[in-house]
């Protein structure tokens, strides 16, 4: 399956032949979690519920549980996303330091193949 490649934050990309550009299905699915995990609840006005907003995590002291149960079930809501391994969420915690980067990976499996991906994202807290 081929999708339409539009990156978080751009719009759609041309591609080699002046055409749009296309994305693998494995690609299509990372945007997709991108896209959800950046998007703020309730600013997506035809979907009230989608959206993690990690964004506003940024700063501020939150608990890393809360922050990964956010994120599992986000990506649960994708439809291309396996339920069967389920998702995982790594977080890897900062030891010390305002501002420290936070990193966190999650790991998944795309419906109907054997492939798994992953999604890495850096994250500011303090």
């Amino acid at each position: 399956m081929i999708a339409i490649s539009c990156d978080w934050g751009g719009d759609l990309s041309v591609g080699a032949s002046g055409d749009i550009s296309t994305i693998s299905i494995e690609m299509d699915v990372k945007q997709r979690i991108i896209r959800r995990l950046l998007t703020n609840s309730g600013d997506y006005i035809w979907h009230s519920h989608y959206g993690a907003g990690l964004g506003s995590y940024v700063g501020s002291p939150r608990s890393y549980g809360i922050i990964e149960d956010i994120i599992l079930k986000q990506i649960q809501l994708e439809r291309l996303v396996a339920v069967t391994p389920a998702p995982s969420v790594q977080i890897d915690k900062p030891s010390s330091g305002l501002l420290s980067n936070t990193s966190v990976l999650v790991q998944y499996q795309i419906v109907s193949t054997a492939t798994e991906s992953l999604v890495a994202l850096d994250i500011r807290t303090s």
